[in-house]
């Protein structure tokens, strides 16, 4: 289990939303699971997340400095570190769940959770591509963009949330309707580099692209044959039987 399955337990069990209730009379209409459209009424404004903090550097405080960085991937000393903020994270679900019932008033409790898992793992996933593009420095040479890096970063939540689009899975099985919203919000960036992934939004200017950050002379070295340097990249380099980070969860 990784940190992402970990914190988005911790997350859901800890709020107060009311079951549904099965003593009402016969004359009332039962509430399906429906989240009270008051619950977190209290919620940050959701523009507060559109202006993401750069999350990878050599080091991080223990708490964040802004409330818009859900995550921080620590370079590698043997490991890297890979951070997710439960606070942070938390507060931005609730945002985007208000967000969202503003246009749609029938999130079940179940959908609130699936909101919660899409956003921890693609915060989680963002975080994992940081690793990747540090491993192929170390391995490969190559220089840090920052602001290119983070754009990257966020193409590849978009790419890995396309391979999630099956019926059985949990982004298949979220209401439509409420899948647009969120998504929508998750990826309305406003913040340098953030705001340019949509350059790379397609996979094979997202392939393009990864290639030529990580290692541009695979271009010439895998000339005329069917290897994908980024696929494999992505792919393969964040391996958890063979990882050179470590996870953990800050409040």
């Amino acid at each position: 289990m990784t940190i992402a399955d970990t914190l988005v337990k911790q997350v859901f069990a800890d709020v107060p939303i009311r079951r549904r209730d099965d003593s009402l009379s016969v004359n009332e209409a039962p509430d399906d699971g429906l989240l009270p459209l008051d619950l977190f009424e209290d919620a940050s404004d959701l523009s507060v997340f559109h202006e993401r903090a750069p999350d990878s550097s050599e080091s991080f405080p223990e708490i964040p400095e802004s409330l818009s960085r859900l995550g921080t991937y620590q370079w590698m000393a043997s490991p890297g570190i890979i951070t997710l903020y439960r606070g942070n994270i938390e507060v931005y679900w609730k945002s985007l769940i208000q967000h969202a019932q503003r246009q749609f008033p029938f999130i079940t409790t179940k959908d609130a959770e699936r909101v919660l898992q899409l956003l921890v793992y693609s915060v989680y996933q963002h975080e994992r591509f940081h690793y990747v593009c540090d491993f192929c420095r170390r391995l490969l040479g190559g220089s840090f963009d920052r602001w290119h890096e983070e754009a990257l970063a966020v193409a590849w939540e978009w790419q890995w949330l396309r391979s999630q689009d099956r019926w059985n899975s949990f982004y298949g099985l979220m209401h439509p309707t409420l899948r647009r919203i969120v998504v929508q919000a998750m990826f309305d960036h406003r913040s340098p580099g953030y705001r340019d992934w949509r350059q790379f939004a397609n996979q094979t200017a997202f392939h393009d692209a990864v290639t030529a950050y990580l290692y541009p002379a695979s271009v010439q070295i895998f000339a005329n044959t069917a290897f994908n340097f980024a696929a494999w990249a992505v792919a393969h380099i964040p391996d958890d039987a063979n990882r050179a980070w470590d996870e953990q969860i800050e409040p």
